[in-house]
């Protein structure tokens, strides 16, 4: 597996996406607020209420995450991606990536991770690699 380039980790849920910037494979992590997005007042107003609005509202929210990450990597600014957030959060934000930042998606971590702090990010991004590692991927 290549291991140069700088990964982003997306940590999600149905209102917030913190952004980290990874740049040695294993490294400490680097918050980006300016990339992080938060869950407008309209979008927030349907958490909670019925399942088709709040479906929708969460959808728009992804998608914007969405439109934010192609941008960055048509800028060249990640080579590899890592999303961490709670199940349905990753299958709403799958969804909403354009296929080519979906590509570059190399390990998710099925867990709410809005509000851990970068280091406990980093171990279990380390812990997701680990789960999501194949003798196939490491070209053996």
């Amino acid at each position: 597996m290549d291991e140069g380039g700088v990964t982003w980790i997306v940590a999600a849920d149905a209102v917030e996406a913190r952004v980290f910037s990874e740049r040695v494979r294993g490294g400490p992590l680097r918050a980006l607020p300016e990339c992080s997005v938060s869950a407008n007042a309209a979008e927030r107003r349907h958490h909670g209420l019925d399942n088709r609005a709040e479906h929708e509202s969460h959808l728009r929210f992804f998608r914007r995450i969405a439109t934010r990450l192609a941008l960055a990597a048509s800028r060249g600014e990640f080579e590899r991606l890592a999303l961490m957030g709670p199940p349905r959060a990753l299958g709403l934000l799958r969804l909403a990536l354009p296929s080519e930042v979906a590509r570059r998606v190399d390990v998710t971590d099925p867990h709410d991770r809005a509000l851990d702090d970068a280091e406990t990010l980093r171990r279990c991004l380390s812990q997701a690699r680990a789960r999501t590692w194949s003798p196939n991927a490491a070209g053996g």
